[in-house]
Parts: structure tokens; sequence; C-alpha cells
């Protein structure tokens, strides 16, 4: 049989050309490597458009454009750069126009003004939410004061709430605040590294709970100091990953009672995975391997359904059924990998954070109905 002869150039570009695939993949990955560190790792500050005009200001309602996050049934807020209203309800959906009834907040919205919805529903503190006196005050961490909100209450059981994204982020709290006071819990909500008015981390990234933990368990150190005996934890998204780092990592684990996680995010390398759009296989692992080296993500570690059999506490879970961002399939591994400690309140309708806007009864009953018993059976 004659053997095939290759022209003498050919091995030269068949090195040329694999030479250029690999240079290729490795600039992608490292792209990739910013793409994580830019979406993920930089701490966001809230800089969505005001985009929605306000037509008009009847007595109790509010007239807005018809864009679709104005025509989810809820509750929900409403804020311009100089007011703030609370959408309670849908009064009519026309054409060109949603009517809502409305709760204000100061001096309210004016039409003509630009505003956006928020879903932490209320603004401000939890005194000028609701009325309730707290304090402002300072919890030593290792990286200098974090500032956190504090409401005394009858028990001895603490409940610590970590928020979820964004730099700013303590009005998450203020929707469940109410319900846990009324049942007498002392109410601890904590700033991390890289907060506002918190301390800034060497880096200055977030690191899903890698270092943000230690804030947490200062913010416990902090309680334990004013009374606390022990702890809930109520950690809302990325807060959920601070929260599981915790349990894991600090010495007061066994002072914590019972966890509740919103909208949480259990494993971020899936997170990121889901949240970047179609990347090749082999160029995303090369990616998170450089952000693992550029940025000390240490994906393993931040995986909590490979790590489920280390949690031994109770645990409340409430996801939305349709959130986009977190998937529920992931929620619902975790909780099959612990059918005797997780409780999963699904809640049909709800995205991304929103569990509590779109089923206040269910999602209050729940957590009440948990906190309860998590303290009587102490």
């Amino acid at each position: 049989m004659a053997r095939v002869k290759f022209p003498p150039w050919t091995g030269k570009v068949l090195l040329g050309f694999v030479t250029t695939v690999a240079l290729v993949s490795v600039i992608w990955a490292w792209a990739h490597s910013n793409q994580i560190r830019s979406e993920f790792l930089v701490p966001l500050d809230d800089d969505r458009e005001y985009r929605a005009e306000v037509f008009a200001t009847p007595p109790g309602r509010i007239v807005l454009p018809p864009f679709d996050e104005f025509q989810n049934e809820g509750i929900w807020g409403f804020e311009t750069e100089a007011g703030y209203t609370q959408l309670t309800g849908i009064d009519r959906v026309g054409e060109a126009e949603v009517i809502w009834n409305t709760e204000p907040y100061g001096d309210g919205v004016d039409p003509g003004e630009m505003g956006r919805l928020d879903v932490d529903a209320y603004p401000g503190d939890p005194l000028t939410a609701h009325g309730l006196g707290f304090q402002d005050k300072a919890a030593p961490g290792d990286l200098g004061p974090q500032p956190v909100w504090f409401i005394d209450g009858r028990r001895s059981t603490w409940v610590v709430i970590a928020h979820g994204r964004g730099t700013d982020r303590l009005t998450q709290s203020l929707r469940i605040i109410p319900r846990l006071v009324e049942e007498g819990f002392p109410v601890l909500v904590v700033t991390y590294r890289d907060d506002v008015g918190a301390p800034e981390s060497p880096s200055g990234l977030r690191t899903w709970g890698l270092g943000e933990w230690r804030d947490l368990d200062a913010a416990m150190l902090f309680a334990e100091r004013e009374g606390a005996r022990d702890y809930i934890l109520y950690g809302h998204d990325l807060g959920a990953e601070v929260v599981s780092m915790l349990l894991h990592e600090s010495e007061r684990v066994g002072a914590v009672r019972g966890v509740i996680l919103d909208s949480p995010v259990l494993d971020f390398e899936a997170f990121v995975d889901h949240n970047t759009g179609w990347i090749p296989g082999p160029i995303g692992a090369l990616g998170k391997q450089f952000a693992r080296l550029r940025f000390g993500v240490e994906w393993a570690e931040l995986d909590q359904l490979a790590r489920a059999d280390q949690f031994d506490v109770p645990i409340l879970v409430i996801h939305g059924v349709d959130d986009q961002i977190s998937p529920i399939s992931v929620i619902e591994e975790f909780a099959g990998s612990r059918p005797s400690d997780v409780e999963l309140l699904k809640i049909s309708g709800a995205g991304h954070g929103d569990s509590w806007n779109v089923a206040v009864i269910r999602y209050e009953e729940a957590v009440v109905e948990f906190v309860q018993r998590i303290a009587e059976q102490g």
C-alpha cells in the first residue's frame, strides 16, 4: 500500500492551527473570568433606570405605564428620586395604563416623576417603614465596625438577617421584621464587608460567603454580648451562601437553632453557569479556574449541594417557582438530599426574591410557624 505523503508545510500549518486554537481558548477563558468578576464579584449598587412615568396620583391610587413589571399582582414599592409609595394591589388595567391602589410614605410621589419598582416594598428603616423603634449600631468586626439594625424583643433567641446582592440592602428585611417583632424575637439585621458604611475588604470583591461569614459571625458575637442565647439565621440570595459558610466554619454554630433561606443561591458555580449565557464547557471550566486563581473563588466550598450532609439544623427554604436567576431545580435537589431537616415552600408565580410580595400570607405564616417551633424546642 502506498504511503500518503503530505506537503512539507503541513506540520507547520497544523502546529499553527493548534497554537491559534489554544491561544484563542486561553483568551476567551481569561475574558470569562473577567466576566465572572464584573457580574458576580464586584459589589453591586442599585443603578436601575427610573423609567416609569407617573401619569397621575388620584387619592389612594397611582396611574403608571403598562410595563410588564407593573402588571404583577402583589405588594411592591414604587420609588422615584424624591419620593416613595407602596403599591398594594391592582385596581384596573387598561391598554395604556395600570391603576394601582397605594399606601404613601412620606410625601409620596407626584405626577410627572420617573420611578422604578422596588421589591423590598418599604423605604428607609424600621421606624420610617413601620413606626418601630430600633437602634442603629455598629458590630465590631475583624475589618472594622459594621452597621447593624437592632430591634429588641422578649425572647432570648435572636433572628439575625443577612441580605442578598447589593451594597445597601438592609431594607430587604423590612418585609418580615414586623411579624418577627410581633412574635417577640429580637431582630439583628447585619451588613458585611464592602456594603455601604461597612469596611472595605482588601480585594474589594464579594466572595459569596468565603470571607463574609466572618462578618455575620462578628454580628452574632455582638448579639451574644447583648444577651442573645441562641440564633435563627435568615439569609436572602447571596446571604444564603454567607449563612451556609458560617454553619461550616464558625465556632458559634452550636448556638444556631434554625435557618431560613429566601431565594437562596446554594451552588455558586451552577449559579454562574446559569447566568452567563452559552460558553463551551472547556472554556467555561478554564475561565472558572482562572477566577479561582485570580480572585480566590473556591467553587467546591460554595457548592452546598455537595456539602448537604454537613448541615444538621432545621432549615426552611422559600423559593419562587418561576425564579429565573436561581433555578428552583437546584433548591429541590438540596431539599431532597436532606428531607428530615429541610422544609421547602414553593411559591407559584414568584420570581427571584419576590416570594413575600406575591404571597404575603403564605410566606409570613410559614416563617412564623417555623420560628415559633424552633424557639419552643428550647
